[in-house]
């Protein structure tokens, strides 16, 4: 058996290594999103296949976060601060893996429509900036483990589904006014519906922020707008 001291010191390595893959997973994953956001509104086809050609490295940081938060549980025991910042990377790590497969199924939609060309979509393009931009305040409140910023995230997610609402709007009228839009308009339909999706991913990151720092569990109820 290893003696006492080597034990914690050894514990305290692993548990900031936890931490620092986390940060990896945040920043290469708001990349991946960001980049993704730009190959659809460019048009761009080698932004699109650096996404999606990339997804599998999100993948494997997850697993390795998952196989890290578990041998620190099953090796160490730990109790109340340690023990809430690894459950929530563990959880934090499952939103940002399906937020990962948004960011590639999206440039795969911009891959396989290389050959078409579309109407710019005013809305879309503001909804997508306003969910980059939260990414980024996102990677800033876990970095700081800043509650009053996580909170602020939480709450503004209405703004979001706000946007999410009015582009929903634009593109079903473009549809209506071109019916050799609709095909490709469906389509469009869903990227925003993924971008609000992800908006509500960034929200439950920002809840595990406050879960490890204060040991919040309960949340009220968030404001939602709806498209019907």
């Amino acid at each position: 058996m290893a003696p006492k001291g080597f034990r914690i010191a050894k514990y305290d390595v692993d548990l900031s290594h936890l931490e620092t893959h986390i940060l990896q997973m945040l920043h290469m994953t708001r990349d991946a999103f960001v980049v993704a956001c730009e190959a659809l509104i460019e048009r761009d086809i080698g932004k699109a296949e650096q996404v999606a050609g990339n997804d599998d490295r999100i993948d494997d940081l997850e697993a390795e976060i998952n196989h890290n938060a578990s041998d620190l549980i099953m090796r160490y025991q730990p109790i109340a601060n340690d023990l809430r910042k690894i459950l929530a990377s563990i959880r934090v790590a499952a939103d940002l893996e399906r937020i990962g497969d948004t960011a590639e199924s999206i440039a795969r939609k911009v891959i396989t429509n290389r050959d078409h060309s579309f109407p710019r979509i005013g809305r879309l393009e503001v909804l997508a900036e306003l969910v980059c931009s939260r990414f980024n305040g996102l990677i800033e409140a876990y970095e700081a483990h800043n509650v009053a910023n996580a909170e602020d995230i939480r709450l503004y997610d209405v703004e979001i589904d706000a946007v999410y609402v009015a582009c929903f709007a634009e593109i079903l009228a473009m549809m209506e006014s071109n019916p050799a839009f609709v095909r490709h308009g469906a389509q469009f339909l869903s990227i925003a519906k993924s971008f609000e999706r992800v908006g509500d991913r960034l929200t439950n990151v920002a809840e595990q922020i406050l879960f490890e720092v204060g040991g919040q569990t309960k949340f009220d109820r968030r404001p939602r707008a709806s498209v019907s």
